[in-house]
């Protein structure tokens, strides 16, 4: 009669141990949206087109993260271009819904009539202007 107990334990043993394990595939298999939510895409050496009221804008980058639905960040050696200048720097940031972008890092901006070469930049395309923050050299082309 003790051979029966053991074999009846045992199974039930091993039956727990199997829902236990199963319960905890489960668990581990659910993905948790909130943390797909808050995480950035991000794409590598990519370049893309932003058309605006104000025109269209090419750009590219190292490292392309996008922030949210209006913001987008360049991280690493990037640059943005359309008909009147193109603009080469690192670590842009740009704010589709705002239509501005910026950086803290040098920047340098190539237009008809020559190259200017700041220590950072804030561009609003809206009223089509460029603001050079800090040390800003421009060289007429020759």
């Amino acid at each position: 009669m003790s051979s029966f107990f053991i074999k009846k334990y045992t199974n039930f043993f091993i039956a727990t141990i199997l829902l236990i394990q199963l319960s905890i595939i489960i668990y581990n298999s659910k993905t948790n949206n909130k943390e797909i939510q808050k995480r950035g895409i991000s794409v590598e050496n990519f370049s893309s087109i932003i058309f605006s009221n104000y025109g269209i804008t090419s750009f590219g980058s190292e490292k392309l993260i996008k922030k949210d639905e209006n913001n987008i960040y360049l991280e690493g050696i990037s640059y943005m271009e359309n008909k009147t200048y193109k603009i080469y720097g690192k670590d842009i940031k740009i704010n589709i819904s705002e239509e501005t972008s910026s950086s803290d890092q040098p920047v340098e901006v190539v237009n008809s009539m020559g190259t200017m070469n700041s220590e950072s930049f804030k561009n609003q395309s809206k009223i089509g202007k460029i603001f050079f923050i800090g040390s800003s050299t421009f060289k007429f082309h020759e």
